[in-house]
């Protein structure tokens, strides 16, 4: 079914009949409107977004998850939207969420922050985890094993969508907030929910908060011949290793912990029925914080395939910079390559070689942003220390020897100078 988003004008004309909701604060109140309107008689909403300014994935998520859900059920959906004042809702597609398989080796997947994903197979996971992965590792700097700590509890979470909602599909969104340094994530499916999943189980809970308080435990699970069980549970150990805030709201009831402390709801919250309980998990690390990985998930370890692709025999790392970068041209490909190197020296404290081999031109901008700025930042003992360049053509060397020299002078001698040399 094709979306219908408009613009105040063309809408004030000719929706008259159709129940108007000003606001969207939470998704518990649009479904509440949905079924006020549908007991009313209803089949057509019109939704009014136009308050609606930066939002994050615990609102975008579950919404796009409730319109799907009602959409199934014959239910119309037209939004009224400003174009300049709501453009970063419009980008997230929570009205029309981007669908993993059919985007696999297209250039929207190289870009997945900030977009409401639904994704419905393992292997579309695996290549949106991926995605997400990437973007945050060349977004910015993170510290130690956060990295490793978001690939595994996005993963478990997805799956278990997959396994044990009996949903044809989830939903996911991600976004870093780097005022904040905050990683957020939220996962929403209009399954039947934690408690109608596990009152079949010898765990047997008689309520949907039991049943959440049951999830987040160790060895809890449907059927132990599918899973272990250990997948909510890493995610709680994981969020309270880095004193970052999780939430798990399904069948009406709701856990949350933040700030060390934890608060439930027993019921009230949204699903759509005692058969369609619902799930959404909201997830958000600070990413400066270190996360003991191995220590959250009592021993186990995982294996970064992405680390080990670039690990040399002598334990240190190579970066192949015509592979790894989006081209030697601008500022902004150079400063995803320089997040990426920094965390791979905050994770493993190995010397790295940047090999240019292949590159024909780096630009003065991109030389600058990739080791200008970091010998300005982090000083010139560091980078001889961390790094080894190789491969360079005389032109490059003289174009990187130049925006070293300029960057050091802005730095040491000419406290004045404008702070962008020479492009």
């Amino acid at each position: 079914m094709e979306t219908d988003i408009r613009s105040c004008e063309e809408l004030s004309y000719y929706y008259e009949i159709q129940p108007f909701m000003e606001k969207i604060s939470t998704p518990k109140y649009l479904n509440k409107q949905i079924l006020i309107g549908q007991n009313k008689g209803y089949s057509d909403f019109r939704i009014n977004l136009t308050k609606a300014e930066r939002t994050y994935p615990n609102i975008c998520v579950p919404i796009a998850g409730a319109i799907d859900f009602y959409r199934t059920r014959r239910v119309n959906f037209d939004f009224v939207v400003e174009e300049k004042k709501n453009s970063y809702l419009q980008h997230t597609s929570f009205h029309t969420p981007l669908i993993v398989e059919d985007l696999i080796g297209k250039r929207e997947l190289s870009s997945p922050l900030d977009k409401v994903w639904r994704f419905s197979t393992s292997e579309g996971v695996c290549k949106l985890v991926d995605a997400y992965v990437s973007a945050i590792r060349e977004s910015d700097e993170v510290a130690k094993g956060v990295l490793d700590s978001l690939e595994w509890c996005i993963n478990e979470t997805m799956d278990n969508v997959l396994q044990h909602s009996s949903a044809p599909y989830g939903f996911v969104m991600g976004q870093i907030q780097k005022e904040t340094k905050r990683l957020s994530i939220c996962i929403f499916d209009w399954g039947r929910g934690i408690y109608n999943t596990l009152k079949e189980s010898k765990h047997k809970p008689t309520k949907a908060l039991d049943a959440i308080t049951l999830a987040l435990q160790e060895r809890v699970t449907r059927d132990e011949k599918i899973g272990q069980g250990n997948g909510m549970w890493g995610l709680s150990e994981v969020i309270k290793g880095n004193n970052g805030f999780v939430r798990v709201s399904s069948s009406g009831a709701s856990y949350t912990y933040s700030n060390e402390e934890v608060t439930t709801i027993a019921n009230g919250e949204m699903n759509f029925g005692d058969q369609q309980g619902s799930t959404f998990v909201d997830f958000q690390l600070d990413y400066r914080k270190a996360i003991d990985f191995e220590k959250a998930l009592g021993g186990y370890e995982p294996v970064n395939l992405w680390l080990e692709e670039r690990e040399l025999d002598n334990g240190e790392y190579q970066i192949v910079v015509s592979e790894q970068a989006h081209g030697t041209g601008t500022r902004q490909s150079a400063m995803k390559l320089r997040n990426s190197i920094l965390n791979i020296f905050h994770e493993k404290h190995q010397r790295i070689t940047l090999d240019f081999s292949g590159v024909n031109l780096v630009s003065s901008s991109f030389a600058d942003e990739l080791i200008g700025k970091m010998i300005s930042e982090y000083g010139f003992m560091f980078f001889i220390n961390t790094f080894q360049i190789t491969g360079v053509s005389s032109i490059n060397a003289r174009v990187i020897n130049r925006s070293i020299e300029q960057r050091m002078a802005q730095k040491y001698y000419e406290p004045n100078m404008d702070d962008t040399p020479d492009e």
